[in-house]
């Protein structure tokens, strides 16, 4: 006898995809992010010890009279700070007993923080009392975290002016390199003929590095700033240029073939799936591109151009003035960080269509 009872078969819309985006959000329900009560405490008492080592230790009796005017002038804020920085760990801490999106956002931070605060409070309580308390790190190489605040604060003006000048040279150097990297790259990506031509040039000039240029520049160019400018938008070019078409020749041939059969011009390829496609290596070189490019901007300011962070750190260097250094690069690495995390939250936004795709 025949049975009448038949297999169903498999739905079409079940797809690994599907699959792990359910394995994932019932993981997510079965293990919350959990806040380590341990940890999150230590976090906290590590940056009170801290204010309390730079206001009631005394510093050491061998500190030099104008780094001990230094230290006690900026002692104040140095304790105010690390008493802030324990208490808003508390406060978030303590919104993790609330409901709702509030509390939910206060349990991620926590988790996902801790370690970090008190990480970080370790580390500053070594750098206290390895410098101006114990000598263990001696001047003037090594400078306390107090000095540092002093020379931002004494500075501020100078320092203010350098940023904005820094940030305008390079805003301009990047656009520019931007601009003739994806122009570059779409060119040798889509023309075979470009590509034979250009390519090995891009192989063998793109990888010197920006210091070789330097007597190039001062020829070629007719004012320090422009050369500047060129010297940072070259080491913008190569990587945006290289990753651009890597993106452009991994786009698959099925896009291409969809779209000339529902009659897509030359045009609409490059533009609308091409460089669609492209984004996700192009986002890669605009990464890469941004780290190199402070390097450049570094090395560029100190050519004839008489403002910005590159220009500060070499005249307190040249001074000796490693406290005024440091706080420089304390500046560099603060800005360099926001536009990194400006640009991370512009990959995420452009491309949140991919986050079904691959793992973020």
């Amino acid at each position: 006898m025949t049975s009448d009872i038949t297999t169903a078969p498999p739905r079409s819309d079940t797809t690994v995809q599907g699959e792990a985006r359910i394995h994932a959000a019932l993981e997510k329900v079965a293990n919350p992010a959990r806040v380590n009560p341990i940890l999150a405490a230590a976090g906290i008492v590590a940056w009170i010890v801290f204010a309390i080592v730079s206001g009631a230790v005394p510093n050491s009796a061998d500190l030099p009279m104008r780094d001990t005017d230094s230290v006690e002038a900026t002692t104040a804020f140095t304790v105010a700070a690390g008493l802030a920085v324990a208490a808003a760990g508390a406060a978030v801490w303590v919104l993790t007993a609330l409901r709702g999106r509030t509390g939910a956002w206060a349990v991620g931070r926590v988790s996902h923080g801790a370690a970090w605060l008190f990480g970080s409070g370790l580390w500053m309580l070594f750098w206290e009392i390895s410098t101006a308390k114990t000598l263990v790190l001696a001047p003037p190489y090594f400078a306390a975290p107090q000095q540092i605040a002093d020379r931002m604060w004494d500075d501020r003006a100078i320092l203010a002016e350098s940023l904005g000048n820094s940030l305008l040279l390079l805003a301009c150097g990047y656009a520019v390199g931007l601009v003739a990297g994806l122009l570059t790259g779409v060119l040798i990506g889509w023309f075979q003929s470009a590509n034979y031509w250009v390519h090995p040039i891009l192989v063998f000039l793109g990888p010197v590095p920006s210091m070789a240029w330097v007597p190039i520049i001062f020829v070629a160019f007719p004012t320090a700033y422009a050369g500047a400018v060129f010297l940072i938008a070259l080491s913008v070019w190569f990587p945006i240029t290289v990753l651009t078409r890597a993106g452009i020749l991994g786009v698959p041939r099925s896009y291409f073939d969809v779209a000339q059969t529902l009659g897509a011009r030359a045009r609409f390829l490059v533009l609308r799936v091409s460089l669609p496609a492209a984004l996700p290596s192009i986002f890669t070189g605009a990464f890469m591109a941004l780290g190199v490019s402070f390097v450049s901007l570094t090395v560029a300011e100190n050519f004839g151009v008489n403002s910005g962070l590159g220009w500060y750190l070499n005249w307190k260097k040249g001074w000796g003035d490693f406290p005024a250094v440091y706080a420089g690069i304390a500046v560099l690495v603060v800005v360099c960080g926001i536009l990194l995390t400006a640009l991370f939250r512009a990959r995420n936004w452009v491309l949140r269509w991919e986050k079904e795709l691959t793992r973020w």
